[in-house]
């Protein structure tokens, strides 16, 4: 089964969504399609990106705590690797990166440019959701 990481931006896109690239994605991972792994660290920016004002408004707090209560026990939740240092944008974006490489996903999936133009790291993909979407159907449409 394809190991997947999917950037808090695509959390924080996905779960208000009823419709769109994000939301489908969560939907295929929920239905099994592919396995799911996250940390601490991205479910925080998940958290931290729903508290703000606008998305307080659209996803309430009983839907966040669902949202986590699936994330925590359907995913699979690792301690980033150790050592994943100065190789994406930012920090932060490092943290994302450790998470990938301790749960040996095969790709990364993020909404953020800068972070895709780095392409690969290690045997991880870093994609678009459109791009792992594509992949995704691509995988499940073969015999």
């Amino acid at each position: 089964m394809i190991a997947v990481v999917l950037d808090a931006n695509v959390l924080v896109s996905g779960f208000p969504a009823r419709q769109g690239v994000p939301a489908e994605l969560l939907d295929r991972w929920l239905a099994r399609e592919y396995q799911l792994i996250v940390s601490e660290h991205v479910l925080g920016g998940a958290v931290q990106a729903w508290s703000k004002p606008w998305f307080r408004f659209r996803f309430p707090r009983p839907e966040v705590e669902h949202a986590l209560y699936l994330l925590r026990s359907r995913a699979t939740v690792v301690v980033p690797a150790p050592d994943v240092h100065g190789v994406a944008p930012d920090v932060e974006d490092d943290l994302v990166l450790a998470a990938a490489v301790a749960g040996a996903a095969d790709f990364l999936v993020t909404g953020d440019r800068l972070f895709r133009a780095l392409g690969q790291y290690e045997a991880i993909a870093i994609r678009s959701p459109r791009e792992f979407l594509t992949i995704l159907e691509q995988e499940l449409s073969r015999p």
